[in-house]
């Protein structure tokens, strides 16, 4: 897994080393740097995948000239200049490459690993937005969005155009988290479509209520991105055939051996694993429902192993403001203790496909001045609650008050 420490960048001031798990959570009040952090780091990793599978010497060195790094992570995901200055820094090390990033520097620096040849794979990235209602809540949003760039928006819709191609009246995605309905693409309408409950009544998810919205693209993209895109060998353009070619030939002139580079190309061509990248989850959703949504992540993450049949680990970073979202995973780290008790009793209560091993597990508090802490309780082995739900304290010792007032126990 990777690390990434971020310096003097928007909110963020200070990040520290982060060390990344499969099941990585950074929670904290708004306007913290959450979407920011998590922004950076994705942007980082889709480097790494464009070196790993490309011809890596020059796709380095195309990112390493020209600001082009720190140009194209602007505009891909919408951060304004004002974020960096000339003592931002940004350090993140990957399973292949490091990337290296300071600001009075301009360019950054990139690195690759040892093992670089052995290691590098092809690992599909999906940045799912705060902003997602948006292909629900406007009509044909796909024709509608127009952008002069590339930005993380316009990805979104195109990748859930790509995912929602997947489902059909026979193969819907099942949307109970939120209620007895499923959804599917009607291609000869070219229609999004939910059913309700009898499975005779249907209606457009632009007049399904804000959590449903909200879910939708969750639901769909995340099931055709740990499952689908693995059923199927990755199409070659003709650039990817000329790559293959070319590193025969340069492995020919080298007396190299060539069928060791056959046996890796699968791992370069088809995907290996899956890193979603999710902002607010549990935006306009009741605590049981964000419960439920919690377990079907960690489920379909658990699952990618079947179908990729690789060592290389599938992973999820959340953004979140929910107290409820580490409680479902508190929940779900608790079972593994459990299972190790019974087993049998454990997975009457909670699915052994969504137990979570508490060694696999991140989880951050972003301070309002720009700081980590870790969250972490090795000891308990769960996630700390501690500064999570502040709220709730002012709200009971209001309430203290109030009742002293009202029982003559207060002047």
């Amino acid at each position: 897994m990777a690390t990434i420490a971020i310096k003097n960048i928007g909110p963020l001031a200070d990040t520290g080393v982060i060390e990344l798990k499969q099941f990585n959570i950074f929670i904290g009040k708004q306007s913290t740097g959450k979407s920011t952090l998590m922004k950076i780091l994705c942007f980082c990793q889709w480097v790494e995948k464009k070196i790993m599978t490309g011809d890596d010497k020059a796709v380095v060195s195309n990112y390493t000239h020209y600001t082009r790094f720190l140009k194209e992570m602007k505009q891909f995901h919408r951060l304004n200049d004002s974020f960096f200055t000339s003592r931002s820094e940004i350090h993140y090390q990957g399973e292949c490459i490091t990337i290296d990033y300071v600001g009075s520097n301009k360019n950054v620096k990139i690195n690759r690993l040892y093992n670089f040849e052995e290691k590098r794979h092809n690992t599909k990235l999906c940045f799912i937005p705060s902003e997602r209602n948006l292909t629900s809540a406007i009509k044909n949003v796909d024709r509608a969005y127009k952008s002069n760039d590339n930005d993380v928006l316009f990805n979104h819709i195109f990748e859930w155009s790509e995912a929602k191609e997947h489902t059909s009246e026979n193969n819907p995605a099942d949307l109970s988290i939120v209620g007895e309905m499923d959804y599917f693409y009607d291609k000869a309408t070219a229609s999004d479509i939910i059913r309700l409950k009898d499975k005779r009544i249907r209606i457009s998810p632009f007049y399904a209520s804000s959590g449903v919205q909200s879910i939708l693209p969750i639901i769909v993209m995340i099931d055709y991105f740990t499952r689908d895109i693995f059923l199927n060998s990755t199409e070659m353009n003709r650039i990817d055939v000329s790559e293959i070619f070319r590193r025969i030939r340069a492995n020919a002139a080298k007396n190299e051996d060539i069928a060791s580079l056959l046996n890796t190309l699968p791992q370069l061509y088809n995907y290996q694993n899956t890193r979603l990248f999710i902002e607010e989850p549990e935006q306009n959703l009741f605590p049981e429902s964000q419960k439920a949504l919690i377990e079907y992540i960690v489920r379909c993450i658990n699952r990618t192993v079947k179908y990729t049949k690789s060592k290389i680990r599938s992973s999820v970073v959340l953004t979140t403001h929910s107290p409820y979202v580490i409680t479902a995973f508190n929940t779900l780290i608790k079972a593994e203790q459990a299972a190790k008790k019974n087993k049998e009793r454990t997975t009457a209560i909670i699915s052994e496909e969504t137990i979570v091993h508490f060694n696999d597990v991140r989880a951050f508090y972003i301070h309002k001045d720009g700081t980590l802490s870790n969250i972490l309780d090795d000891e308990m082995q769960m996630i700390s609650g501690i500064d999570l739900d502040r709220a709730s304290e002012i709200v009971e010792d209001t309430l203290s008050h109030l009742n002293d007032i009202i029982y003559g126990t207060e002047k």
